[in-house]
């Protein structure tokens, strides 16, 4: 997964943005995001479990294929949560924004709530795939710049275990 970067300014965010190239791609361009994959790759993996390859897939991106494809890069997901506030997202998450209860849609983004190099600060940021938005919102860092967005789900990310060799 992110790796804190050693430079102190300007501050580089842990992962690495993908932007999204349609406007339902966006679950990918931020799973992209979070593997280094590129957004392509991720789409040819997600179709390979199951997702259309032509035609509408918005339904077809579930909590479940999430969790596949990010299990097949060496992370866990939790299932969707509901949220009011980054407050309640765990350090790494795929947040949903800008969500629609009547049409049960919304955008996701990268949450990260980065540590500082001893560990004492923590720098929370979002990184953003919409392609659309003035290139100075790909990435939103602070509290400040966070407080425009409101995520309404999230999905927790970690780090599979290793497991030990017999």
């Amino acid at each position: 997964m992110a790796t804190t970067p050693t430079t102190s300014t300007p501050f580089q965010p842990a992962f690495k943005r993908v932007a999204q190239q349609d406007r339902h791609d966006d679950t990918f361009a931020a799973i992209a995001t979070l593997t280094g994959k590129t957004l392509d790759s991720i789409m040819r993996s997600a179709e390979n479990l199951g997702l259309p390859k032509v035609g509408p897939y918005h339904g077809g991106i579930t909590g479940d294929l999430i969790a596949k494809l990010l299990a097949a890069e060496g992370l866990v997901t939790t299932v969707w949560k509901e949220s009011s506030s980054f407050d309640d997202l765990p350090p790494v998450a795929l947040a949903m924004l800008d969500y629609d209860e009547l049409l049960e849609l919304g955008r996701c983004v990268v949450f990260h709530r980065m540590k500082s190099d001893d560990g004492k600060t923590l720098q929370p940021y979002v990184v953003d795939p919409y392609p659309h938005a003035d290139s100075k919102l790909h990435v939103r860092v602070g509290t400040a710049a966070l407080a425009g967005l409101k995520p309404s789900w999230y999905i927790g990310v970690t780090e599979m275990q290793k497991t030990a060799a017999k």
